[in-house]
């Protein structure tokens, strides 16, 4: 697989690899296809720790509550890593990973990783500059937690995800967005409270189901309506 064919955001960690560093890990890796919601990671399987890179696609981290009930609390998109750190402590998986569509994956054996971690002074920094941002991320949901009603990060949710799909435009259609109850799981909320504030979007003509499609009709006036629902 030629780098020269693939772009990866530079804040993934495949786009912050050089290119030494990617002909080190292709020549290493196998890549799979992987349907809509086939597991690629299962937290039950006790016996896999290899690490996973997201070629072309989007997967979803979620784990369960004792109730059963789904929370996802991080999403990998194109150039993304996943599984790193049970590769480096081999502790048992935290989570599931679940593919939100179909994706292009590359799989790489934990013993592999660690040696390329350990000898690679560029795959080590793309790997600590990876994990510094997943701590800020995780960091930033527990204070949305506790200071944002499940409305006010349900909006920020839509904002972010209309902001990576819309590439600088203004309007943007999203394909195949998340269901009311997977966004649910994601703002820690319920799908009735996640139907009921998508319902007042679009009477407010900010947000527009439009088939199987999220419809924002632009992003300057979807921030403006925040501002305004704010208590």
């Amino acid at each position: 697989m030629q780098r020269n064919e693939l772009t990866f955001p530079k804040d993934t960690f495949l786009g912050r690899i050089n290119d030494q560093s990617w002909e080190e890990l292709s020549s290493l890796w196998t890549v799979r296809r992987y349907p809509s919601r086939h597991f690629i990671i299962s937290a039950e399987d006790r016996d896999s720790d290899d690490v996973f890179f997201v070629i072309d696609g989007q997967i979803r981290a979620t784990v369960y509550t004792d109730a059963g009930r789904e929370v996802s609390f991080l999403s990998f998109s194109n150039g993304d890593s996943i599984g790193e750190f049970s590769a480096l402590d081999e502790a048992p998986r935290s989570s599931d990973a679940v593919a939100e569509k179909e994706s292009l994956v590359a799989r790489l054996p934990a013993e592999q990783f660690r040696k390329l971690v350990k000898s690679n002074p560029n795959i080590s920094h793309a790997l600590l500059m990876l994990m510094i941002g997943h701590l800020r991320r995780l960091s930033k949901r527990v204070v949305d937690f506790n200071a944002k009603t499940a409305d006010e990060r349900l909006r920020d949710e839509i904002l972010t995800l209309a902001v990576s799909r819309a590439k600088g435009a203004d309007e943007v259609l999203i394909d195949r967005p998340p269901t009311q109850s997977e966004m649910a799981s994601v703002v820690f909320s319920s799908r009735e409270s996640v139907a009921r504030e998508m319902g007042r979007m679009r009477k407010a003509g900010v947000a527009l189901r439009v088939k199987r499609s999220l419809h924002i009709p632009s992003i300057r006036k979807f921030e403006a309506y925040i501002e305004r629902s704010a208590p």
